[in-house]
């Protein structure tokens, strides 16, 4: 006790601020005691506090060290006060930069690379890492496609496909892992990838855009995301604790009529229809006579209707997520660790929707020996989901298929929920919206990503090498159950199924890096790896029906209805070799030179091998001699890449065979047989796909890096692409893959960042970043030519829309265009617009419209003042033209099938009553024109701005609280506070499809979030 006291009493706390040159805090300086331990990391003002050991003597000394600043060291000398100012490194301005197999300072890059910093982004309210990335990078495309917990976040680079996902080294799949429910068309499921990887534990997040793709291959024709992880530094633990509680609210969602109204507007429309039908006045020429018609509700019922059951009310609620985390990250230069721990408890704002997660991480790395370091890093997680009853059905089933959510806005308001006996109301085939919530649906996923990795020094700070192993697991239950007195599919019985998938990833590396400087004249970094993947994965499902309520899914083996049984697994394997070698000569111009080679089992031995080759270079302007008198500009950099990726195929070489389902039996039935047939051809001619990226780029940073930003412009092209062929007349099998084809998509990106103002006090900074590319057909596959009223070099995909024009709805006595489609002859019908003035209408009136924005953009600012700070970030879109399916739900022809109601969109329609109505009426039917094309009736432009986050924060690190903890900062979150757009629907990210009845997508919610972050 005697000694321990004495070491207390001589321990002395060392203060100060670390800042800049213009005097404002620097945040993450790194200020260690030299020659020990001890070490500790200056807050988000600056101010740092450390115990040194045995007193503050003469002989002990600070390093102070920061990315982009010099380090300096200061010795102690006694004092308890020392504040620092660093300079700015002029030799080191650039941050550091993940690329493929190895790092490099931004100012050396020669290609297109984007870096995103989760540590500025608010986290609270996000369970995955997808959503840190709206509109935070050029060249970054992120949709919300649901707003579900963990629902689907679409992250695409340059409008392509979901780009390679790269953690620690580790390959791993990009997309969710769901199980099925059998053929019940209740498929509510609409998740993203990634949702086993806490936020939190992110330190940086690449995007490989172009050329610098190349070193991944044949996986990274899609651009490559890479994500690093949060390491341990040496030096004293540190401890910190970082938690919100968020509340959640539905955004403004479809509004369903009321029962007033929809009384009064099905009588309205229901009478329009009796007399269309019957071609009486004004919609043909029999005189109008009502004795035959009979309508639904009387004045009477109308008038005490009322508002009615508000059926989405029963369904939707308010919403909460609680979000907890803690790290402890310290060690000594033998040994360095990192651990989190993670809670995510998201309550949906649908009933029945949640998401439950526990994560944890622990990072370690240990010198072994002056050759050896060896690195472990494992991340493990286990979720729960509740699956929301929303979206859409799969199939073709209509409203006997619907989900609560669509119930709800295919009931009537004039419904009641409960009937007088207290049993559920019934409307139509259309199960009560709120019975349909006692069916339960749950997955539960596991996931564990573990790699390590040995550090090998041959030779110190020249050459090293490294073996890495990676293994992704993953595996996904689904347990679905509708009760025996549920009445979904048009009956009450009770339907039950089980599901289990599960895959694995495995990554085996070995690299070996040289790095040698020759002077001043020449720095050299070359790498070279060769590196097996592998990937298996299986599943099982079993579903059945009429078992008991109270046994549920625990003894399928129960059940006496049919049992269908399913299973599947498989097995790809990758072979590569690769190198890469970056020459910087003179400090003024940059080469380098890239090639992989990658086989796969996928094709026959002649062309199971391709090379992807790449080549960048860089001239680093601003270090010429005639622009050392330009102060103005302090960067400037003029850098080309031009590189080839490629596609993993889903196609296969190889011929198959697989067991028909008939059997064939000999004797009487007592020995049966099985037979095999061929079920695919052989076609050793298959090739890789080919991707060739051309990308020019000009970075530049002025006033001292005041301004900084860069400009890119890219083209590529798709070529020897995959699809299927039509065989030969009277071959068993129909179709056989091919290559063929090429697209060519174009663009260019733009990113700019300010620091506008910066004092003492207070500091504004800015960055904005602007995304254009067209993505076409340069030519088509030999089997599939273009619609008629298209064009070979029209956009690609989905990225088009075809539609016939229309002008206006067609007046009772108006005379009708001689080209309008007879079946849309009628007073209620839109007029149809001859677009070239040939009379008739045809594929020549056809138009197009792009589905492609014409601008993505990000827009951010960030304020401190003191030790307030406030960041406010924007992001959009605008150009991009969408069908929105959720307009089925207001079409008369959907309110007068007696399946389900409408929302207020039907207040628009023509009809006798209201002649000025701007919408098709009730003798209107789309699908009765049978046309090539469709029509724009459903065409809306999906132009937005949103305000993704609004964040205020205060902190606190002064007083006698800096006694027990570091700093602590308190903050408030908005996320989705608002969106500027015409889009009518739910929303004009959000994912809806076409569907028989009308589709009922997850709602977007506005989000609060109250935290705080304490370190220790």
């Amino acid at each position: 006790m005697l000694s321990c006291s004495l070491l207390m009493a001589q321990q002395v706390i060392v203060k100060g601020k670390v800042t800049d040159n213009s005097g404002v805090g620097l945040p993450g300086v790194n200020v260690v005691l030299k020659g020990n331990t001890s070490g500790t990391s200056t807050d988000q003002n600056g101010d740092y506090n450390l115990a040194l050991p045995g007193g503050a003597g003469e002989n002990q000394v600070l390093v102070y060290s920061f990315i982009g600043y010099v380090r300096q060291e200061i010795a102690v000398a006694n004092r308890t006060s020392i504040d620092v100012t660093l300079a700015v490194d002029s030799q080191n301005l650039d941050e550091v930069v993940v690329v493929g197999y190895g790092t490099t300072a931004k100012k050396n890059l020669t290609t297109a690379i984007a870096k995103v910093d989760p540590t500025k982004i608010p986290t609270s309210a996000n369970n995955n890492v997808s959503e840190l990335l709206f509109g935070r990078a050029a060249g970054l495309q992120v949709t919300q496609q649901s707003s579900q917990p963990g629902g689907n976040i679409s992250v695409s680079i340059r409008g392509k496909g979901n780009p390679l996902l790269v953690i620690d080294g580790v390959v791993i799949p990009g997309d969710a892992m769901e199980p099925g429910n059998g053929s019940v068309e209740i498929q509510g499921v609409n998740r993203g990838g990634l949702g086993g990887l806490n936020p939190n534990d992110i330190e940086s997040i690449e995007f490989l855009k172009d050329a610098s793709a190349a070193i991944y291959g044949v996986s990274a024709a899609n651009g490559v995301m890479i994500i690093t992880t949060k390491k341990g530094k040496a030096g004293r633990m540190n401890v910190s604790y970082d938690g919100s509680h968020s509340f959640t609210r539905n955004m403004p969602y479809l509004k369903p009529l009321n029962a007033t109204d929809y009384m009064r507007y099905y009588n309205e429309l229901s009478r329009d229809k009796y007399q269309s039908d019957r071609n009486m006045g004004p919609f043909g020429n029999v005189p109008v006579d009502l004795s035959g018609y009979t309508q639904r509700y009387s004045e009477q019922d109308i008038q005490n209707a009322g508002e009615g059951t508000d059926w989405l009310g029963q369904v939707l609620r308010p919403g909460s997520i609680d979000n907890h985390n803690i790290s402890v990250n310290g060690g000594t230069e033998k040994a360095t660790y990192f651990f989190s721990g993670n809670y995510f408890n998201q309550v949906g704002s649908m009933k029945n929707s949640d998401l439950r997660r526990f994560s944890g991480r622990l990072n370690v790395s240990f010198v072994l020996s002056k050759i050896f370091r060896l690195n472990v890093n494992v991340n493990a997680n286990r979720n729960a989901y509740a699956n929301p009853q929303a979206g859409w059905q799969t199939g073709g089933s209509g409203t006997q298929g619907f989900n609560a959510l669509q119930a709800a806005l295919a009931y009537p308001s004039s419904v009641p929920v409960y009937n007088a006996d207290g049993s559920y109301s019934q409307f139509a085939v259309t199960g009560n919206p709120v019975s349909l919530l006692d069916i339960k649906d749950k997955t539960k996923a596991q996931g564990l990503l573990a790699n390590t990795s040995l550090d090998i020094d041959i030779i110190p700070n020249t050459l090293t090498a490294k073996l890495l192993y990676g293994n992704n697991t993953e595996n996904s239950t689904r347990d679905f159950y509708i009760p025996s007195d549920v009445f979904w599919g048009q009956l009450y019985r009770s339907r039950a199924s089980l599901a289990e998938t599960r895959r694995q990833n495995q990554t085996m590396e070995a690299t070996m890096s040289y790095k040698k400087s020759f002077g001043d004249w020449l720095n050299l970094d070359v790498v070279t790896g060769v590196g097996q993947y592998l990937e298996d994965f299986s599943g099982f499902s079993v579903e059945t029906s009429m078992t008991q309520d109270a046994i549920n899914t625990d003894n399928l083996g129960a059940a006496t209805g049919p049992k269908i049984i399913g299973s599947y697994r498989g097995v790809n394997k990758l072979r590569s070799f690769f190198i890469r070698s970056n020459f910087d000569i003179l400090d003024r111009f940059l080469l380098s030179l890239t090639v992989r080679r990658d086989g796969a089992d996928k094709f026959f031995p002649n062309n199971k091998y391709q090379y992807f080759p790449s080549v960048s270079a860089g001239w680093k302007i601003n270090n010429e001699a005639f622009m050392q008198d330009i102060k103005v500009i302090s960067t400037l950099k003029l850098r080309a890449s031009y590189g080839t990726t490629g596609e993993r195929p889903g196609s296969v070489a190889y011929g198959a065979f697989a067991a028909d389902p008939n059997a064939v039996t000999f004797n009487n039935g007592s020995v049966v047989y099985f037979p095999y047939r061929l079920t695919a051809f052989d076609n050793p001619n298959l090739r890789w796909p080919i991707t060739k990226t051309f990308n020019a780029g000009l970075d530049f940073g002025l006033f001292k890096e005041r301004i900084t930003g860069s400009v890119d412009v890219f083209t590529e092209n798709r070529t020897r692409l995959l699809s299927s062929a039509t065989t030969q007349q009277l071959s068993i099998i129909s179709t056989s893959p091919i290559n063929g084809g090429h697209q060519r998509r174009k663009g260019f990106e733009v990113s700019v960042n300010t620091e506008n103002i910066k004092t003492n006090d207070f500091s504004w900074n800015s960055t904005i970043n602007v995304t254009h590319f067209k993505n076409r057909w340069v030519k088509r596959f030999p089997n599939d030519p273009p619609a008629q009223y298209g064009r070979v070099n029209d956009p690609v995909g989905n990225d088009i829309i075809y539609v016939y024009q229309t002008n206006g709805i067609l007046q009772a006595g108006q005379e009708v265009p001689a080209w309008q489609p007879a079946s849309a002859s009628k007073p209620g019908n839109p007029v149809f617009v001859d677009n070239n003035g040939d009379g008739k209408l045809d594929f020549n009136d056809v138009k197009s419209f792009s589905g492609i924005p014409k601008a993505i953009i990000g827009f951010g600012n960030n304020f401190t003042y003191g030790k307030f700070d406030l960041s406010v970030f924007m992001y959009g879109q605008y150009g991009a033209w969408g069908n929105d399916f959720t307009t089925l739900w207001g079409d008369p022809v959907g309110l007068l099938s007696n399946n389900q109601s409408g929302t207020e969109r039907i207040k628009d329609a023509w009809s006798t009553s209201n002649p000025t109505g701007t919408l098709p009426g009730a003798a209107y039917n789309e699908a009765a024109i049978a046309l090539d094309a469709g029509l724009d009736t459903r065409l809306v432009k999906r132009d937005f701005l949103r305000c993704r986050n609004i964040t205020l924060g205060y902190t606190i690190n002064s007083g006698g609280l800096s006694k027990y903890v570091r700093s602590i900062r308190v903050f408030a979150d908005l996320q989705n506070a608002f969106i500027l757009t015409g889009f009518k629907g739910v929303d004009p990210e959000i994912q809806a499809n076409s569907i028989k009845g009308g589709p009922a997508p997850y709602p977007m919610v506005r989000t609060l979030s109250l935290g705080l972050r304490a370190n220790f």
